[in-house]
């Protein structure tokens, strides 16, 4: 995981080093989208956390978060009297069908660690939580990551499950045919496997082009979520919505803060 998630970090070097196989528009289309994300003026304003693995050797990985923090984070949303949201709510409020209270939360994990089973439910469990897991469905049963058994009993806790594309690629690197087949395929997978609705996808490393927008539309999914550090608010562009990432060497005040500064 750590590899995967320093590439991002390094993810312009990557375009230009592969530019000779990627069109010019595609590269302009990503430019123009990649650290853009449209805000809103609407009182419908969401915070979405954005968690990947909860493990104690978490070290200086940031994408860990260790259980014990986990623990206390939660205590204080629930604490503070927030409610988790599943996606259905979270769209209703989002489009005004639902008039928000100011204490809600949509709880996401990305990629689909098997420690999200282990370690995050029963945390969520004991506060009444639900949340929802992106899931690179090619890595379902791989070393450190859920079975589908497992993604079972998320579902049935109340988890949703939604997809992370097939096998977790840099998307605007690759044509629109490799494109659909990740973000079509992986969410044909969770559907075929759990019978349940997918309508929304988390982007790989955050990253996406105009054409990756477009094919994710085509596919059938209502919204995508990038990496993009900030509330989700109702004005945003339904497939650029921002989260809030959480890293592991954040202190309790910090989240504390995090959750007020919105």
């Amino acid at each position: 995981m750590k590899k995967r998630k320093a590439a991002a970090m390094t993810a312009v070097l990557l375009f230009i080093a592969v530019s000779l196989a990627v069109t010019a528009d595609q590269l302009l289309q990503f430019r123009q989208t990649v650290a853009f994300a449209s805000s809103g003026t609407s009182a419908a304003r969401i915070p979405v956390l954005c968690y990947h693995s909860i493990a104690d050797n978490g070290g200086s990985n940031e994408y860990i978060v260790s259980p014990e923090r986990f623990r206390e984070e939660m205590a204080w949303l629930h604490g503070q009297g927030y409610r988790s949201l599943d996606l259905k709510e979270f769209g209703a409020i989002l489009s005004g069908e639902e008039k928000p209270s100011g204490k809600e939360v949509l709880i996401t994990f990305d990629d689909g660690y098997a420690n999200n089973y282990a370690e995050a439910l029963p945390v969520l469990q004991r506060y009444g939580f639900r949340a929802t897991e992106f899931l690179v469905t090619n890595w379902v049963g791989g070393a450190g990551y859920l079975s589908w058994d497992e993604v079972k009993t998320l579902r049935g806790a109340g988890w949703d499950i939604m997809a992370h594309t097939r096998t977790h690629p840099f998307l605007p690197l690759h044509t629109a045919g490799v494109q659909r087949d990740e973000i079509a395929g992986s969410k044909a997978a969770i559907e075929r496997e759990l019978g349940t609705e997918v309508t929304a996808i988390a982007y790989p490393y955050g990253l996406r082009s105009e054409e990756t927008m477009r094919l994710v539309k085509q596919s059938g999914y209502a919204y995508a979520f990038t990496f993009d550090d900030g509330w989700t608010e109702a004005g945003q562009n339904p497939y650029l919505l921002k989260r809030l990432f959480i890293p592991g060497g954040m202190g309790l005040g910090a989240f504390e803060r995090k959750l007020a500064d919105g």
